[in-house]
């Protein structure tokens, strides 16, 4: 009798331990550390793809809220700008003075022909409401030590039914995320292999895209500076600013 009740206790008692912290608690720490009010970034990303030299694209982005826009610098797409306002992308081309809408089929494709799909970079701020949230249990990645989540999704208007991610228990980033359909399959596959330390938050300055339907092909998004909570004016988010 004795013997049974330790069990139950140490049993209750552990498992409270390993759960005093909600999935829902863990995603709202990520969402306060990697979530900011405005910034401007200088990213550089390399595309590798089967029997071919790498791409190297890179570009300057200011962020405002849920709207961006991109310049890229790189002399081959120099001609290229984006912008993002809530949930519409446009593209802008000053060589052909062409300006155009990422809508529809568009959406599914890899921007620039990488493993980031225009789809990805829409995804909503809020994306964890559309889904249920299960922490799993505790789990090593890269000598971290991270909580293991898993998100299955309870709305019909997202790209992955589900979503496995390894969370630093130290700085609330998510080091790697796989991606899902509902049949099973894997889907993609995000990867964090450098952070950066900021002045109030930890920030992933290298990461890996890794596109699971396609074969031999990787991503590597390199955030080179970063500054936060900036001021940046208003015209930069307007059709007018995109298109001078």
């Amino acid at each position: 009798m004795i013997k049974n009740f330790l069990f139950l206790f140490f049993n209750i008692f552990f498992t409270t331990q390993l759960f005093s912290i909600t999935g829902e608690e863990i995603l709202k720490k990520v969402d306060k550390n990697l979530n900011f009010n405005s910034a401007t970034m200088s990213v550089r990303i390399e595309i590798y793809l089967p029997n071919q030299p790498v791409r190297v694209k890179k570009f300057n982005v200011w962020i405002k809220g849920i709207n961006s826009y991109v310049e890229f610098l790189n002399k081959e797409d120099k001609h290229i700008r984006y912008l993002k306002l809530g949930k519409k992308m446009w593209v802008y081309d000053k060589e052909e003075e062409n300006t155009f809408l990422i809508s529809g089929h568009l959406l599914k494709q890899g921007m620039m022909g990488s493993d980031i799909s225009y789809e990805d970079i829409m995804e909503s701020d809020e994306v964890y409401k559309k889904y249920e949230i299960e922490l799993l249990g505790e789990e090593q990645y890269n000598s971290y030590d991270c909580y293991l989540i898993l998100l299955t999704s309870k709305v019909k208007d997202v790209s992955y039914f589900r979503r496995k991610m390894w969370v630093s228990k130290k700085h609330f980033v998510p080091l790697k995320e796989e991606r899902y359909a509902k049949n099973g399959k894997l889907l993609k596959v995000y990867e964090t292999s450098e952070l950066k330390f900021y002045e109030h938050r930890v920030y992933p300055a290298k990461s890996v895209v890794s596109d699971k339907l396609k074969t031999d092909t990787k991503t590597v998004v390199i955030i080179e500076q970063a500054s936060f909570d900036i001021s940046i004016p208003e015209d930069y988010f307007s059709r007018r600013y995109l298109e001078r």
